[in-house]
């Protein structure tokens, strides 16, 4: 039940009216119905395996609390994380690594003895995985696990941000399952404001930008340079307004019963640096790598290294992790590692930079100074996308040897991407700017709020939905991170 369907329009409408029409009590058994069944409308199946990963976690975090001695913490702590992480193993990535030994298998002559097989991939796997593996490893960190298992499987299966985040720690939003709500008019409007707002961003602008995409990278061989430029410039906006689409419509779905999710996107394009940009961007999954996965490498004891040395290499093994856990594909695990580089290669340096800008006086402009780093990060991060998009590695290569060809005559290049859609280009367009016009508008705003002081903007609400309901019968396009 993707988030851009009618079907999820019915099945919110539900919940939110039984949710405040339902006695206190009974709130939460419903949420958590509701949730359960949003999640098994993916695959009745793979609801029973989604129930045990909960039941599983549930008991072995009890088992951590109840140790009084660490070292015991630690080891049921452990136990906890590698059943979590072979569970996303087995369904993420056994595949990937079958399909990789057989490709080194047949690229030696030697034949590859294990048969074609595959797995389904349980929806959110990636998501929720990291959200329990917080917890647990919380809860050994002295957190006091969550005894209700009603409240601990809700957060859990909590149906806003269960298929694609943000990815939600338990001592924030646990607590809030215990805070009474009553219907607030002014929460509901701004939930409703965020709704639509996401809504626009996926299905107006993302959605029809997306031709113009599949256009050049499903087809490498028979692009230049100009139309791989073109079309990752794009594909920046697609990726962008389809996931923080999805943000907005979960923030608002839980703001308009009264819950309060973490923010998952700053204005990443606006980023003067690759740490900037990750600051910024998906910033659930960058603070969660952060704290579970850099700091605690930074720390370790038992790699001898100069911690300078140690903290780079934390850095690039983060940011690896970080393109593996996007999904089971080298594109993915290259991408990764380019930010990782991207990163190192800064801290080593950013003394001679620094030297090479007041070299030039740049440093005399600031304005100029920061558009030439705004500029300078996007053009890395799009470099980037080009590995994150492509199909695989070989398309990947094709795409980055292109980029030199066609320079001398663009139109050409751009007839690719375009492809006599003009008014349909120009509708991105526009609605790349719209997206750029109101987020601008935040200003100092909390992230993920769009400026609701002027009038104009009700009469910009009323438009939206006039648009989503118009094209919820036309696109049948999922969101893209609903793969990961």
């Amino acid at each position: 039940m993707a988030f851009n369907s009618i079907e999820y329009v019915l099945f919110f409408a539900t919940v939110i009216v039984v949710y405040f029409i339902v006695n206190q009590r009974f709130r939460l058994d419903w949420l958590l119905t509701a949730s359960l069944f949003f999640y098994a409308s993916a695959d009745p199946v793979l609801i029973v395996h989604f129930i045990i990963v909960i039941v599983v976690t549930y008991f072995l975090a009890l088992r951590i609390d109840a140790q009084s001695e660490k070292d015991k913490r630690k080891r049921w702590m452990l136990i906890a994380v590698g059943l979590l992480v072979f569970n996303l193993f087995i369904f993420k990535y056994t595949m990937f690594l079958s399909d990789t030994l057989r490709s080194l298998s047949e690229a030696s002559g030697v034949p590859y003895p294990v048969p074609t097989f595959r797995i389904m991939l349980p929806i959110g796997i990636s998501f929720y995985t990291f959200s329990l593996i917080s917890y647990v490893i919380d809860i050994q960190k002295g957190m006091p696990a969550e005894r209700r298992f009603r409240t601990f499987a809700l957060y859990a299966s909590f149906f806003p941000k269960i298929v694609a985040g943000p990815i939600e720690r338990a001592k924030k939003l646990i607590p809030q399952f215990d805070v009474p709500h009553s219907f607030d008019y002014e929460r509901a409007y701004l939930g409703l404001q965020l709704i639509l707002w996401g809504a626009f961003k996926k299905i107006v602008v993302a959605d029809n930008i997306a031709p113009f995409v599949a256009r050049v990278y499903d087809n490498p061989q028979g692009v230049d340079g100009v139309a791989v430029v073109a079309a990752t410039v794009l594909y920046a906006f697609q990726l962008y307004c389809d996931f923080s689409g999805y943000t907005d419509i979960a923030i608002g779905s839980a703001l308009m019963m009264g819950f309060h999710l973490s923010p998952n996107f700053n204005r990443p394009y606006i980023a003067t640096s690759i740490q900037d940009y990750w600051k910024r961007w998906h910033i659930s999954l960058s603070s969660w790598l952060t704290e579970y996965v850099y700091t605690p490498m930074s720390r370790t004891t038992w790699i001898k290294m100069k911690w300078y040395n140690l903290m780079l290499l934390s850095l690039f093994a983060t940011f690896v992790v970080s393109g593996l856990w996007h999904g089971a594909q080298w594109t993915f695990v290259v991408w990764g590692a380019l930010h990782g580089s991207y990163i190192v290669i800064s801290q080593l340096t950013q003394k001679q930079r620094g030297k090479l800008v007041r070299f030039v006086g740049l440093n005399k402009y600031p304005s100029a100074l920061r558009a030439w780093k705004i500029g300078c990060t996007f053009t890395l991060v799009c470099l980037a996308y080009i590995l994150f998009r492509s199909s695989n590695l070989a398309d990947a290569a094709e795409l980055f040897a292109r980029l030199p060809i066609g320079w001398m005559n663009p139109i050409e290049g751009l007839k690719i991407v375009i492809a006599g859609y003009r008014t349909e280009i120009l509708i991105c367009i526009a609605g790349i700017g719209v997206v750029l016009l109101i987020e601008a508008m935040q200003g100092k705003a909390q992230t993920g709020q769009i400026a609701l002081s002027s009038r104009w903007m009700l009469n910009y609400t009323a438009a939206t939905a006039i648009i989503l309901f118009g094209a919820l019968y036309q696109t049948d396009q999922q969101f893209i991170y609903f793969q990961f």
